[in-house]
């Protein structure tokens, strides 16, 4: 049956649809007719070379939505108001919009969102090691709300450099944070993994004596979990080291350490280190070897600090002070007796 027989026959049955159809093909005519006038821009909004021609209207209408897609894409990401916690909220990350990708090769012109890559990241580590190694005190820990004094400052200005360091090269040299108990060691090392996460690096944080507990386990029960959580700290783009030298130094504890830290040297991956032990304190535990590759492959930060846990604890009951005071001295609202009987 010919076109116009079929259209005739069919508004004859349904002349509402017989209209939607025809405003349709109009539609799809005028948007190729335009899109062929904008060829050049599609092209460069799609990533086309200049060369490039569509195979046919279908193969051009997509080209078009992708570049006008790409505008409106980077736009957005220019601005973008999402963490990496919440980036599953961007309309870029939704599912809806990742399937469109299948259906529309030439959205490959919008790029992967550096965030949501290390939010899927992350969760992978969560699975081996829960939280992304940090209890849930660290979630928390950012350098907005690390308080710094006279003792802390240049160690926080030197983690927030080491930040800015790694976003402009993934093989940075790391950072091997030195100090008593309690001194802000391991918030600054959170920090550091948050800062990263922001800049696109995905970040594993293992406190060194539950990471061996863990190995140990996993060996007892065989269940192979060890080996991916050993692979995956090797691997990382970046990898913090709580609490190193705490385990108790068996041979067995030197030799999976070294062989973590020895990975990551060879292939000059960045890591944090967060100790209470000096140079001798550290050889004794792990070894000279890690500790040569440990100094070769990390910037020592000593930091002389009171305990900072105690300082947060009198600062917050000194606001909270200061709060009750203030409300007690505030005097109360005049009543209105103008009208009192």
């Amino acid at each position: 049956m010919e076109r116009a027989d079929f259209l005739g026959e069919l508004e004859k049955i349904n002349p509402h649809m017989q209209r939607i159809l025809t405003e349709t093909r109009r539609k799809r005519e005028a948007d190729v007719d335009d899109a062929l006038v904008r060829l050049p821009e599609i092209r460069e909004g799609a990533g086309l070379s200049a060369g490039w021609e569509p195979a046919d209207d279908d193969d051009l209408l997509l080209a078009a939505e992708a570049a006008s897609e790409k505008r409106r894409h980077d736009s957005a990401c220019a601005e973008c108001p999402y963490t990496v916690e919440t980036c599953e909220q961007c309309r870029y990350n939704a599912e809806s919009f990742r399937s469109a990708r299948y259906s529309n090769a030439f959205f490959s012109c919008i790029p992967a969102c550096a965030k949501y890559k290390v939010r899927t990241e992350q969760r992978h580590v969560s699975k081996l090691i829960g939280e992304s190694g940090m209890g849930a005190r660290f979630q928390a820990r950012t350098f907005d709300t690390f308080y710094a004094d006279a003792a802390t400052e240049s160690a926080k200005q030197t983690a927030e450099m080491f930040c800015e360091d790694l976003r402009k090269n993934p093989l940075v040299t790391g950072l091997m944070l030195i100090g008593p108990y309690g001194c802000g060691k391991t918030h600054l090392a959170a920090a550091i993994l948050h800062r990263a996460a922001e800049y696109g690096v995905a970040g594993m944080f293992i406190v060194v004596p539950e990471l061996l507990a863990r190995i140990r386990s996993s060996y007892r029960l065989n269940d192979g979990k060890a080996e991916a959580l050993i692979e995956a700290a090797k691997h990382a783009p970046l990898l913090i080291l709580d609490d190193l030298g705490a385990e108790k130094a068996s041979e067995w504890v030197k030799e999976q350490i070294y062989m973590l830290v020895n990975y990551r040297y060879e292939y000059m991956l960045p890591t944090i280190i967060t100790t209470n032990n000096d140079g001798a304190e550290l050889e004794r535990e792990l070894g000279r070897r890690t500790l040569s590759r440990l100094a070769e492959m990390t910037v020592p930060i000593k930091i002389e600090a009171r305990d900072y846990r105690i300082r947060i604890a009198k600062r917050a009951d000194r606001k909270d002070k200061e709060w009750h005071t203030a409300m007690c001295a505030s005097p109360m609202e005049p009543k209105d007796t103008a009208s009192a009987g």
